[in-house]
């Protein structure tokens, strides 16, 4: 019995393969969301609460 002979791949969907990866980084509404936590844990470190609008003017 012969062997079957082997399919040759194609070249552009490997290399598609091969730069799949990268950095992965967080998304641009995770990113946002820290900076509000950061924010509220200064404001709340500071003393000033979001309910009285006349300290934020200050």
């Amino acid at each position: 019995m012969a062997k079957k002979q082997r399919r040759s791949r194609n070249p552009v969907a490997h290399h598609l393969f091969i730069h799949r990866g990268g950095v992965h980084e967080k998304s641009h509404s995770a990113k946002r969301q820290e900076d509000k936590r950061q924010l509220r844990k200064l404001v709340n470190k500071a003393g000033v609460g979001f309910s009285d609008p006349d300290a934020l003017a200050a």
